[in-house]
């Protein structure tokens, strides 16, 4: 839908985070494909240059160049953990390295077919997109989705965090335009890269076709009343994500709903833990789906009545929740924390209802309301994909890179070209997937 482009656009969408493979089922992948889908579906040539690739990236609308395997920096990894580096040190050195063979894909792909941009997704070490854009002369637009330099710090290891700043404040600093999903991203990116005018909140997206097929379904179960009452929980199951509120409210709920059941659809860390929930709670109280391909997710949330982000109340919330925007599309009423950019996404009393972060009580309050009111979860469900439908479809946020890439593009960035021969095209590369 809306504008159409006035032109193609030949985009390289880089991604050169190990942890996001391309074709993948977790969040950040399915951004990727949603993103990549899209701006392929409004006419622009999309080819992805990726860290990592899985085998479900061939149905996507552009070429995938995997770049991932290296044998020499493998050996090398090898040879410095035997050398006494931790792993950590080592992976991140990989990581680095790689850097040389994502722009040697991005060189040969520009031979064989002029890229008029980068399209980067942000990953910790990358900088091989800026090197070849001011190499090139051609526009780089970062995709900032996390503060990761923090996130790193905070839940995970970093042993070379002078080359990681570093690296992030050069990328933010030197980009063209940066695409952010939520107003707090925005603060943390201007707050580094220095005062400018080119960061744009762009929330989250969605399959509006895919999980229109729950949307029908829901409201058919609600037709049924079946009297099954399903709290559904989408996502990596990490401490930050509510995992631990999620479970005493639920016990809560169960309390005044003893047949309602917790569903989870993802896995993570914090799987143990809700296993351990299950065999107290009691046969078919909590039903685990476990990772599942995207385009099986809508058929588990048609079995839900209700969809959950139930987050903590964490500092500098950045999110904007992939979840969230599928709930709404799927047509269920969402419970979601207040805080972020969720107090944007849901609407309280209009889309879902809003509780404090981290209050287990008010959670199960809620949970327990709308188990007793189906004309509410109704009313709400019906919003909810009404909102979804006019916001938050992946269309409209090709729509909106469309017209950075654009202005770019065509705002007189020069390209600098010599000793190329039109006919001329570079053996094909290894990994490329067809």
């Amino acid at each position: 839908g809306g504008r159409r482009p006035e032109r193609a656009v030949r985009i390289a969408y880089v991604c050169g985070d190990r942890g996001v493979p391309v074709g993948g089922t977790k969040g950040a992948s399915i951004h990727v494909r949603g993103v990549v889908t899209a701006l392929a579906a409004r006419g622009h040539d999309v080819r992805i240059v990726a860290a990592r690739s899985d085998p479900s990236a061939r149905a996507l609308p552009a070429s995938v160049i995997d770049v991932g395997f290296d044998r020499v920096l493998k050996d090398l990894q090898g040879s410095m953990i035997q050398g006494g580096a931790d792993a950590i040190l080592a992976s991140e050195t990989y990581n680095l390295l790689l850097n040389v063979r994502l722009h040697r894909a991005l060189v040969e792909l520009d031979r064989r077919s002029r890229i008029d941009a980068i399209y980067e997704r942000y990953s910790l070490w990358s900088w091989a997109g800026l090197h070849f854009a001011r190499e090139r002369g051609v526009p780089l637009v970062l995709e900032v989705n996390a503060p990761l330099v923090d996130e790193q710090r905070r839940y995970r290891t970093l042993s070379l965090l002078p080359v990681a700043r570093g690296l992030e404040r050069q990328v933010l600093s030197a980009a063209d335009a940066i695409v952010v999903p939520s107003a707090a991203l925005r603060a943390y990116v201007l707050q580094r890269a220095g005062r400018r005018s080119r960061v744009r909140v762009i929330p989250n997206g969605v399959d509006l076709d895919l999980f229109g097929s729950a949307a029908i379904r829901t409201a058919d179960r609600e037709a049924r009343r079946d009297g099954r009452f399903v709290v559904a929980f989408l996502g990596s199951l990490k401490p930050w994500h509510g995992i631990r509120h999620l479970l005493r409210a639920f016990r809560l709920v169960r309390r005044s709903v003893p047949g309602a059941q917790l569903l989870v659809i993802g896995e993570g860390p914090m799987l143990p833990e809700i296993e351990r929930a299950d065999r107290r709670l009691g046969a078919d109280a909590i039903a685990l789906c476990g990772a599942v391909r995207h385009e099986d997710v809508p058929g588990h949330l048609a079995r839900a009545d209700v969809g959950v982000a139930p987050y903590p109340d964490l500092a500098g919330f950045y999110f904007s929740p992939l979840k969230i925007v599928e709930y709404l599309a799927a047509g269920l009423p969402v419970v979601a924390s207040g805080i972020g950019q969720i107090l944007d996404l849901v609407r309280h009393e209009r889309t879902g209802l809003i509780v404090p972060p981290g209050d287990a009580q008010a959670l199960a309050g809620a949970l327990t309301r709308l188990h007793g009111d189906r004309r509410l979860r109704a009313r709400l469900g019906r919003r909810a994909r009404e909102r979804a439908v006019k916001r938050h479809g992946w269309s409209r946020v090709a729509e909106e890179i469309e017209t950075i890439l654009e202005d770019r593009v065509q705002g007189g960035r020069g390209r600098a070209r010599s000793g190329r021969s039109a006919g001329t095209r570079p053996p094909a590369l290894a990994g490329t997937i067809r």
